[in-house]
């Protein structure tokens, strides 16, 4: 192990914007801290934010641990960097700062990834249920058609045939920390469980659902819209 990656603890959250609301959020190691790299140039080139500056973004959704969507990725090559640190630097960029980025030297290194949806179709076993949490994500996972079929309506689950805008669009996660609520029922055979819409938790347990766990927010919804 080389001794530039020797005690680099990665103990900077940051975030950058996938798009103008969903911003996906990591640790990384202080690169601010490499020679030839600013706070300032990680800012203006890349877009990289505190979580108070992600939380200032009027309706910013906020999530970390995130499978889907990702970022794109940049690096930049620094053929003069002491031997104390790495020759070149790889980390995420923003959606909008790929000129500023283009133009200070970094190299996109990785594409961004969206959400992939499974319709709700004939001959499909398992498709992408959505169940909205109250900070505005929309929390996708898999669920067999059956038992979506069969539950959605108590549950709040949309469908991936509901995403018909980029503003929905902008709002899907997989995998994320940030979590909907879950809930069971005893259906004779065995025990049924699964993620539940925030707003329909209450009419879940009505129809007989108990209440395992409530959503699991990070980050509450970013300052509203002037």
């Amino acid at each position: 192990m080389p001794d530039y990656t020797r005690g680099r603890r990665r103990d900077q959250l940051r975030f950058v914007a996938l798009n103008t609301v969903f911003h996906y959020g990591w640790r990384t190691i202080d690169l601010a801290a490499r020679t030839g790299l600013s706070v300032a140039d990680l800012t203006t080139q890349l877009g990289h934010l505190t979580a108070t500056e992600a939380a200032a973004v009027a309706n910013s959704i906020m999530v970390t641990g995130a499978n889907s969507p990702k970022p794109a990725r940049v690096t930049l090559r620094d053929p003069t960097a002491p031997v104390s640190q790495p020759g070149s630097t790889n980390t995420f960029i923003a959606y909008d700062k790929a000129a500023a980025a283009t133009a200070a030297g970094w190299v996109l290194s990785a594409r961004a990834r969206g959400v992939k949806l499974t319709a709700n179709v004939a001959g499909v076993r398992s498709i992408t249920a959505i169940a909205e949490l109250s900070n505005g994500a929309l929390y996708a996972f898999p669920l067999n058609k059956a038992d979506f079929d069969r539950v959605a309506g108590d549950l709040g689950l949309a469908a991936a045939a509901t995403i018909t805008t980029a503003t929905e669009r902008n709002r899907l996660v997989t995998g994320s920390k940030t979590k909907p609520g879950e809930v069971s029922k005893d259906e004779g055979g065995g025990v049924f469980s699964t993620f539940v819409a925030t707003a329909s938790i209450d009419s879940a347990v009505a129809a007989g659902y108990n209440k395992e766990r409530d959503e699991f927010v990070e980050y509450a919804a970013g300052a509203a819209a002037p």
